[in-house]
């Protein structure tokens, strides 16, 4: 939500994948906040965007949630403006595209 993002803490299902700590570090490193903690389905509901991170999708969308009768859509069933910038960024850095500020580049000789 605005300039906030909140994902579940490593556990259970969550798992600490790669993908999902550079998701987080790419969008600490443009300025938004994280917050890793348990997520109410009153504040999913709620949210503006929702998505999902993992290796072979690296940010997916989530066009709607159902609950007790309830669906919410999200960015009319398309990509939101958060998750898109995500994925560039990622993405871009992946591909040499982008400066690699973090470090996480290595030439191999």
């Amino acid at each position: 939500m605005g300039n906030l993002i909140v994902t579940p803490a490593i556990k259970g299902t969550i798992l600490p994948g790669l993908t999902r700590k550079s998701i987080i570090d790419v969008a600490l490193s443009q300025g938004f906040q994280v917050e890793e903690r348990l997520v109410s389905v009153d504040e999913l509901l709620d949210a503006d965007e929702v998505f999902c991170t993992g290796t072979a999708v690296v940010v997916s969308p989530v066009g709607s949630i159902s609950h007790q009768g309830k669906r919410v859509t999200y960015g009319n069933n398309g990509v939101g403006l958060v998750s898109q910038q995500l994925y560039s960024a990622l993405t871009s850095l992946q591909m040499g595209l982008a400066e690699d500020k973090m470090g996480w580049i290595v030439k191999l000789k």
